[in-house]
């Protein structure tokens, strides 16, 4: 799980920050305050979701916390990053339903500040082994929902292995690395069909 969502996008900060004003609006979320760090490059807007916080009255203190209440927009010459901490962080405090509203708010937030459409998956690939049981069990899964990814036998492939250690510091498996078409990524550890079937969407 990466610990934020981020989307590229080539929108100059102002343009961004409107954006965002436009998403607020229409979804009552409150400007708290808009902070820029020039030497930095980053530009932080603070808000506030009152509609969410009443949904989440219940919810643990600690966790109430990691409630992200921030985007960033992280600026250089050619491109920007619009990024938000990733609420898949309290996937263990909150009722799953309530977790996939947050993620798909804070998702359409980062996207429609970005001016990017829902982020779409180039590429898939699985790093397995010969002899795993949970990579078998993955690879009938993605077989059987039509998935198409490139499957690495890790134990008989050394040039994938050192490439699965190197990109996530895993020796287990099995591990899938999951690209998008702006340049991204996601990996997933060990066979999480439930993150598998959420972001392919199955």
């Amino acid at each position: 799980m990466r610990i934020s969502y981020s989307r590229k996008t080539k929108l100059k900060v102002e343009e961004i920050v409107e954006n965002f004003k436009k998403f607020a609006k229409e979804n009552n979320l409150e400007i708290i305050g808009i902070e820029n760090y020039k030497d930095l490059n980053l530009t932080i807007i603070n808000f506030s979701l009152p509609k969410i916080f009443e949904k989440l009255k219940n919810l643990n203190n600690e966790a109430l916390v990691l409630i992200p209440k921030n985007i960033f927009i992280l600026d250089n010459e050619k491109e920007r990053v619009v990024e938000i901490l990733n609420p898949e962080i309290i996937n263990n405090f909150i009722n799953e339903n309530i977790l996939q509203d947050l993620e798909d708010f804070y998702y359409n937030l980062v996207n429609f500040s970005s001016g990017v459409g829902e982020r779409k998956i180039e590429k898939i690939k699985l790093f397995a082994t010969t002899t795993c049981p949970y990579c078998k069990k993955e690879k009938d899964f993605l077989d059987s929902n039509g998935i198409k990814y490139e499957y690495l036998l890790v134990d008989i492939n050394p040039i994938a292995l050192q490439e699965m250690v190197e990109k996530t510091g895993q020796m287990g498996v099995p591990v899938t690395e999951i690209i998008y078409e702006d340049g991204d990524y996601d990996f997933i550890i060990g066979f999480d069909q439930k993150r598998l079937s959420k972001i392919l969407k199955i």
